[in-house]
């Protein structure tokens, strides 16, 4: 059967000497197919199955894996590519998507216009590492992992208003409030963090990406919320990406350009 599908290519991997198995992210879901030849030089393929690329993919499938027929380009996001820390991320963005998909066409629509937008904003965003963690709080609540950010996790009441730091429980997977800190808690068992972290976590999981104006955090904030996140995303989740572990080295050769002060918090 030949179908036509509008798709984002997630993952691309060499199979043999010239050919490639791609994954494509649709809009009903996560599906692999088999690009012929599409790792020589020549290829007619070879632009198509470009990370990141996303277009309307020509597929032929009869049973098992697809086959690749033909590719036509909507957006080739060859900027993502071209810079080395946005390639970086934009490789970690495609990861967790692909984590959290359903096999086609059991998938899920919604997921697939998110990264649609969470690639376009990375593309133009002059803070990659912030996008991330919009991203991750997003696909956070795509696998059910999420919890509310600004109630307490044990007794659902809202934290409440004020300067004063709040506690962040790494082994509940949330925030708690003050009548629920037990005194004496272990300082390995909670973490004390700034109030604002909690309705910063709320704003990006629930802001959508084309009303998400400019991101400004301080270094130490940001760090924070870095933390709280690789701990959702591990441990409630189950998700440790690999590409992860390159970030840390590619955003030490480009240094956040984050402003320390109040005013960054927002």
């Amino acid at each position: 059967m030949l179908y036509n599908t509008e798709a984002i290519v997630v993952r691309n991997i060499a199979y043999g000497e010239s050919d490639a198995i791609v994954t494509l992210l649709t809009p009903s879901g996560r599906l692999a197919v088999l690009a012929k030849g599409a790792k020589k030089p020549q290829s007619r393929y070879a632009a198509g199955v470009q990370l990141c690329v996303q277009g309307v993919f020509t597929l032929y499938r009869r049973s098992g894996m697809g086959t690749l027929s033909q590719v036509e380009i909507v957006n080739a996001r060859r900027h993502l590519r071209e810079d080395l820390q946005r390639a970086a991320y934009a490789a970690y963005f495609c990861e967790l998507a692909t984590a959290v998909a359903e096999e086609a066409p059991h998938g899920s629509e919604t997921l697939y216009r998110l990264l649609v937008r969470a690639l376009d904003k990375l593309e133009a965003a002059a803070q990659p590492p912030l996008m991330a963690r919009v991203w991750e709080t997003k696909i956070l609540r795509m696998a059910g992992a999420s919890p509310d950010w600004t109630t307490c996790v044990r007794c659902g009441q809202p934290l409440g208003e004020g300067p004063a730091p709040v506690a962040y429980l790494p082994g509940e997977g949330g925030f708690v409030c003050r009548r629920c800190l037990i005194p004496g808690t272990a300082a390995d068992t909670m973490w004390t963090v700034p109030a604002v972290v909690p309705r910063i976590l709320k704003s990006f999981e629930s802001v959508p990406w084309t009303k998400l104006g400019s991101v400004q955090l301080r270094p130490a904030t940001h760090r924070t919320v870095r933390r709280i996140l690789e701990v959702q995303l591990r441990d409630f989740a189950g998700l440790s990406p690999k590409s992860r572990a390159m970030l840390e080295s590619i955003d030490a050769v480009f240094p956040s350009t984050e402003e320390e002060g109040p005013e960054s918090d927002g």
